[in-house]
């Protein structure tokens, strides 16, 4: 039998700490928020347990910590800074750091020796918050359950996006908190299976129990969206009058990169690297900018290449970045005599069920 000793992480943690916040976080989700929770009657009496999620902002996790009725220890990003405008609360309360995309066997020590502690661990299945649809679900949920004989409890949560700048404004946002029923513990021993096809599978039914718990509303708006493409137009001249559109072989990758805002919000926000040109692609710039501010964007992707794979998968990772880079040379052999630019992502779709047409650019957000 295992002592204390013998676990990397000791559970509870931090308890007087947590739990003079937890009464103070409730009050305040009480007077900030319309808060509805369903399903109270699915939570175990204990743990070992994994609570897995939808996730598009940052209120999932606090309501999260602050409703269940244990002390939660969830899952973040270790491979980047948070944001530095919530930085400071997260590290308050501890979470437990894995780099995303290149988890280690001593990182995932962590959450596992909480479930063998019987434990309870948050952890969001998409891995970020990088799109306000459904993505697909990363094995990590699975892996645990495997590896601790723990069971899943899914929850879908409605009216994160934008939430908690309402909550700022004191709008007091409609929130709601669905909770379903416990999932046994993950198998891998599944006939005709390899042990990663087995926690592949059983990842993707999680997030269908995930996504059936999601408010209906909210669920339909994110499966409206059919045969997306992207592209990117990049015009260059000697002057704004003068701007033509250049050929790119790899357009589809670099609109779907600018298409996907978080992206360089991470880069500008929490790692404070100088790419704002980036952000206000769409209209003329000077093309030293541009081509400036795009090397700061590579060479982030160069320190950290899981990041983009992680979110995407790798052919839709290698797209991504064969774009942007063909985006730098294209800047570069311009350099000098071109010194305006114009960079036009462009993302278009079709509604389910009207098969309207619809053509954005980054900065649009049409109603869905």
């Amino acid at each position: 039998m295992s002592g204390e000793n013998d676990y990397s992480i000791r559970y509870p943690r931090r308890v007087l700490l947590r739990r003079a916040l937890r009464p103070l976080g409730r009050i305040a989700l009480r007077l900030l928020t319309r808060t509805q929770v369903q399903g109270r009657a699915n939570l175990p009496a204990r743990g070992p347990l994994i609570l897995v999620g939808n996730h598009v902002a940052l209120m999932e996790v606090v309501l999260m910590v602050l409703l269940a009725p244990w002390e939660i220890e969830v899952i973040g990003t270790g491979d980047i800074p948070m944001d530095p405008r919530y930085a400071w609360i997260v590290r308050l309360w501890g979470f437990l750091p894995v780099d995303r995309g290149n988890a280690r066997r001593h990182e995932m020590q962590l959450p596992l020796d909480v479930l063998r502690q019987k434990g309870v661990v948050g952890i969001f299945p998409e891995g970020g918050i990088w799109s306000p649809v459904l993505k697909r679900a990363h094995t990590g949920v699975a892996w645990l359950s495997y590896h601790s004989g723990a069971p899943v409890l899914p929850i879908g949560y409605g009216g994160m996006e934008g939430a908690l700048g309402a909550v700022l404004a004191l709008k007091r946002p409609r929130l709601t908190m669905n909770i379903g029923h416990p999932l046994p513990p993950v198998r891998a021993d599944l006939p005709g299976l390899s042990r990663k096809q087995a926690l592949g599978a059983a990842a993707t039914r999680i997030m269908d129990q995930i996504a059936a718990l999601i408010p209906e509303g909210e669920r339909r708006a994110s499966q409206r969206i059919q045969d997306e493409r992207f592209d990117c137009i990049l015009e260059l001249g000697a002057a704004e009058a003068s701007l033509q559109a250049t050929d790119l072989q790899h357009a589809a990758g670099a609109g779907r990169f600018f298409h996907t805002p978080v992206l360089l919000d991470v880069m500008a926000r929490n790692m404070r690297l100088p790419v704002q040109p980036l952000l206000q692609v769409g209209r003329p710039q000077a093309t030293a900018e541009l081509r400036a501010a795009l090397e700061h964007a590579l060479a982030f992707l160069d320190d950290h290449p899981h990041f983009l794979s992680y979110r995407f998968g790798y052919a839709a990772a290698a797209e991504m970045d064969a774009g942007l880079r063909q985006l730098q040379l294209r800047l570069s052999e311009a350099a000098g005599h071109e010194r305006q630019v114009r960079l036009r992502p462009l993302r278009r779709y079709r509604l389910a069920g009207t098969g309207e047409l619809r053509v954005e650019e980054p900065g649009d957000r049409h109603r869905l």
